[in-house]
């Protein structure tokens, strides 16, 4: 070779990326596909025992009862905050004896068929507990000798029991009705309902609807009333009347029915596309005793608003009722309260900003609001500022009384409100150093003073709001009483992705570490081939923003190869998904399989772009308006980044998965970005968002010619236009796999399949696993479906035929 010739050489060995210059790792086997198996089952509870103890207070004492796991069963255990000490509930033989009784089963104490208990005091002690045995409830007297356990009478699916237990609400033909527990008789509280489209307590548009439909034909108990309450007194009642008679239907093919009929079944359901009036709702209470049923006000319907409460207080007298409402796509969020005995409203406080105002730091956790017992004062959770913080207001007057917290960070949870003492405890992000995702407990009081950390452990606490929440906590999230009964100790759970969980008890006074009552034993996990991620931090696109991340290495990493890359992602605007604590990243959020991703040969990655929650406001809000981007310049610039830090990540081959939000993502990055992302696996992938229901919050109000209205059936409105797939289908380069499910009634099938219309009319190749009566999840299909998409990876991105395997999924 000339010297010339040589320098040549030696110029293009430089510019080639390091991980060219490598051999490719070996692709998947047999063997390897097993390992993922096992390590995508672990993500069930068996093989990490205590996870997360949730403690269960015996008011008003500072003891409490929880569930022990142990290798081949459980244990119930009493222990006193105070000290740390544990002890046995009850004799679990003695129990699980008296619950077979009442179940009519032969069991062992260590398989006591347990759904559910509640533990309680009888006289002074615990002595008594409510089990729900193979569906049927139970009460046990424990103190007696042997254990007594009565079946209970079961209250039927479709019944809204009252506080006192004794009476019970129902729906029938869109008319409410009481019924006596103890006789049985029925009164008609409404008579003017005229079925599902208008009624009171009915569901209102959406999801369920299947559901519905498919236990009256098999004529079974639904569900009970939507949206009602009951006063604490159980004296009234609120419901909501429901008109969605103007809501046009939206058919779902049952093409292979549940019932095992040959015929296909069409499902309708109402349901309002963007750019369509939504179905309406109106408020009244009804006194129980009289029948009396009284309007609560004429609803101030603002452009596009359904009058539902995301939040309710009743006052410790039931006479007032406080309900919390987003208005006008979600850009004005309002306090109200309402006088129970004349209907009247009144504004308490409100608030109005430009664009959608969050309740809480996650879409799927329950707002950061409370009403005090008296009325008197509400703790407000805002934004307004750049970060989530909490507000004190006056209830009577509307005012300001003072800010409880500021500060470059973020209160994620609302955990507890002691008035007696006029202290708040809540979890918050990003004011220790190290992980801004990493929640930490506080408290603080009313008047914004004397903030003290108390969780001192650098790691995740793993506890949100006890409050009402939403449809998912993907980090796995537990809500419940972290504060006992006195206000003296806490009880959390906390961890890292590579740290297990450990639970602790500590003084409220001084943060004092009382007792460490359990440590999860990873080593059953560990043993199935299970590893965890690392944690990273990479610059966003603008070369300035921290991102914050998890990698998953290959199982059997050689860092001599070149491996190809996954990244699994669920890019939405509604949370953060990055793993951050141990039982997330077992889970390997967002997909679900990301470390199983390792087993299998590949690097993985997760990572949380501009435009997804739990940081500031202008982190939050990057991509409003821009979910055609949706933050996928940021996973581009990390994985260059990830690249240039590890020379094993091939650049050449990288694939991206997700689901819902993260399949409509997937799309698109293999659209936009088509010299990064070479192979893609969308599960429930909307095409657009203008045959979607609305999604103003994220994208905006419709814009057409001169109303948010859509004119015309065709219509698509100017902002949703950079959104609408459909015009991207002939950029499809890479290999893309979509799966559907055709009675997906949140990601709407016709959303996904018109996208394929346009790929095909494009004359790009798609490849699509149809599946067949599957709402949103995979239910039936799972193991299939996830094996398919190891399948593709393997086949595309290693570039050998995967060997044959069959997931042992349940």
């Amino acid at each position: 070779m000339t010297r010339g010739l040589w320098l040549l050489g030696l110029m293009i060995l430089i510019a080639l990326p390091a991980a060219a210059q490598r051999p490719n790792a070996p692709a998947a086997t047999s063997a390897d596909y097993a390992r993922a198996d096992s390590v995508f089952l672990a993500r069930r509870p068996g093989l990490l025992l205590n996870r997360v103890v949730i403690p269960h207070w015996l008011d008003p004492t500072d003891q409490f009862w929880y569930r022990h796991e142990r290798t081949g069963g459980f244990d119930f255990l009493i222990v006193d905050a105070a000290t740390g000490r544990a002890r046995p509930a009850f004799d679990p033989k003695a129990i699980a004896t008296a619950l077979a009784a009442t179940a009519g089963d032969r069991v062992v104490s260590d398989s006591i068929p347990l759904d559910s208990l509640t533990l309680a005091k009888d006289g002074n002690a615990p002595g008594l507990a409510w089990a729900t045995v193979k569906g049927s409830a139970a009460r046990c007297r424990l103190s007696s000798s042997p254990i007594i356990c009565d079946r209970l009478p079961p209250v039927a699916a479709n019944l809204l029991p009252s506080p006192d237990g004794r009476r019970a609400v129902f729906t029938r033909d869109g008319n409410l009705w009481l019924k006596d527990l103890d006789g049985g008789t029925e009164r008609a509280l409404t008579t003017d309902g005229a079925g599902d489209d208008f009624g009171y307590g009915i569901p209102i548009e959406g999801i369920g609807t299947i559901a519905r439909q498919r236990a009256r034909e098999l004529n079974r108990p639904a569900a009970p009333p939507a949206g009602v309450l009951w006063s604490p007194d159980g004296r009234t009642l609120i419901v909501p009347r429901i008109d969605q008679r103007h809501v046009a239907q939206y058919p779902l093919l049952e093409t292979v029915p549940a019932d095992g009929s040959f015929r296909p079944k069409v499902h309708f359901e109402r349901r309002a596309l963007l750019g369509e009036r939504p179905a309406t709702l109106e408020l009244f209470a009804i006194d129980v005793a009289t029948g009396t049923v009284r309007g609560l006000g004429p609803s101030s319907e603002e452009d596009w608003y359904v009058p539902g409460f995301r939040q309710t207080w009743w006052s410790a007298d039931s006479k007032h009722l406080f309900g919390l409402a987003l208005l006008d796509n979600e850009t004005v969020a309002r306090l109200v309260d309402i006088e129970i005995a004349t209907g009247q409203s009144r504004i308490v406080t409100e608030e109005r900003l430009p664009v959608p105002i969050a309740l809480n730091s996650s879409g799927y956790n329950a707002p950061n609001f409370q009403v005090t017992a008296t009325g008197a004062e509400v703790i407000w959770w805002s934004e307004r500022d750049g970060w989530g913080h909490l507000y004190l207001y006056d209830a009577a007057t509307g005012r300001l009384k003072n800010r409880i917290t500021e500060g470059p960070w973020l209160v994620r949870d609302l955990l507890a409100v002691d008035e007696a003492a006029r202290q708040i405890y809540f979890t918050a992000g990003g004011r220790e150093p190290g992980n801004p995702y990493y929640r930490h407990i506080y408290r603080v009081g009313f008047d914004g003073r004397g903030l003290t950390h108390l969780s001192p452990e650098a790691a995740d606490h793993n506890v949100v709001s006890p409050g009402p929440r939403g449809p998912a906590g993907l980090d796995g999230g537990v809500g419940y009483r972290v504060l006992s009964p006195s206000g003296k100790y806490l009880v959390y759970t906390f961890s890292t992705p590579d740290r297990p969980p450990e639970t602790v008890i500590r003084r409220t006074a001084d943060a004092r570490l009382v007792e460490t009552i359990e440590r999860a034993d990873p080593s059953r996990l560990y043993a199935v081939g299970y590893r965890p991620p690392e944690e990273f931090t990479a610059k966003a696109a603008d070369g300035v923003t921290d991102l914050w991340g998890v990698i998953y290495r290959p199982a059997r990493f050689d860092s001599t190869l070149s491996y190809p890359l996954i990244d699994a992602q669920y890019t939405t605007p509604v949370l953060g998904v990055a793993p951050r604590n141990f039982a997330s990243a077992v889970a390997s959020l967002p997909s679900g399989d990301g470390a199983a991703f390792a087993q299998l040969g590949f690097v993985t990655v997760v990572v949380d772009s501009r435009g997804t929650g739990l940081r500031d406001r202008s982190f939050n809000q990057a991509m409003f308006g821009r979910l055609d981007l949706m933050g996928l310049d940021d996973h581009v610039a990390v994985i260059r980044e990830l690249a240039r830090r590890y020379p094993f990540i091939d650049t050449t081959r990288v694939g991206i998965t997700g689901d819902s939000f993260g399949g409509w993502s997937t799309v698109r990055a293999l659209l936009t970005y088509p010299e990064i992302f070479k192979v893609g696996v969308a599960g429930n992938a909307p095409g657009a968002f203008h045959n979607m229901y609305s999604f103003a919050r994220y994208q905006g109000a419709p814009v057409y010619d001169s109303t948010r209205t859509r004119p015309t059936a065709t219509a698509v409105a100017k902002n949703y236009q950079a959104v609408d797939t459909r015009q991207l289908a002939g950029r499809l380069q890479g290999k893309l796999l979509m799966m559907i499910s055709e009675l997906d009634e949140n990601v709407l099938p016709g959303s996904s399949l018109q996208l394929v219309d346009a790929f095909l009319r494009a004359d790009r190749n798609v490849d699509v696993i149809y599946l067949p009566d599957t709402g949103h999840g995979f239910g039936k299909y799972t193991g299939h479906v996830i094996r398919r998409k190891w399948d593709y990876f393997v086949h595309h991105l290693q570039g050998v035929e995967p060997p044959p395997y069959q997931l042992h999924f349940p």
